[in-house]
């Protein structure tokens, strides 16, 4: 469930989830508590935590990060539980593979949660992997209240590097008028 990529952690598919053997059932509580150990192990020194799934007493972990004991955190997934918990729990959310048509009722849903809870959905970064998107879709993109768009995945081959990196420009980047 657990692995770094690129400095963020990572854990969706029930197949990271048997290959760890551990149940993909959940996956969420076993994800928030993660995170509240995590928080704690940033704040505190010597640190202390006792969950259903992880526990320490009076342990230190360094180095703690640079930006104090709040590093910054954004949730994935497209269900309600998943915007709830990145609204609840994180400074962001981050929907991948959405249809562009579906994303402002997400978006919705991310905003009622705020308003629900209490928070500021200014506070949250708001980010989307479209599974159908075009520059036509970036207007409404920005109305809807997305903040970071993900437009592409790299190839496996890195051969084919400059020519997926080309297509992307052709297709995003517009001459200035």
């Amino acid at each position: 469930m657990v692995g770094w990529s690129a400095g963020r952690l990572v854990g969706w598919s029930a197949e990271e989830f048997t290959a760890l053997q551990v149940p993909f059932a959940g996956r969420g509580r076993r994800t928030e508590e993660y995170l509240a150990a995590m928080r704690t192990l940033w704040a505190e020194d010597p640190a202390s935590f006792t969950g259903e799934f992880t526990r320490f007493d009076a342990i230190r972990v360094n180095p703690k990060p640079l930006r104090g004991s709040r590093l910054p955190v954004v949730f994935g997934g497209n269900s309600d539980a998943a915007l709830r918990r990145a609204v609840t729990l994180a400074d962001g959310w981050y929907g991948f593979n959405v249809p562009a048509a579906d994303v402002p009722a997400r978006v919705a849903v991310l905003a009622d949660e705020c308003a629900r809870h209490g928070r500021d959905f200014e506070e949250l970064t708001v980010a989307v992997a479209l599974s159908d998107g075009t520059p036509e879709h970036l207007p409404a993109l920005g109305a809807a209240g997305i903040s970071e768009l993900v437009v592409g995945a790299p190839p496996s081959a890195p051969d084919e590097a400059d020519t997926w990196a080309a297509e992307l420009a052709r297709t995003w980047i517009r001459p200035r008028k």
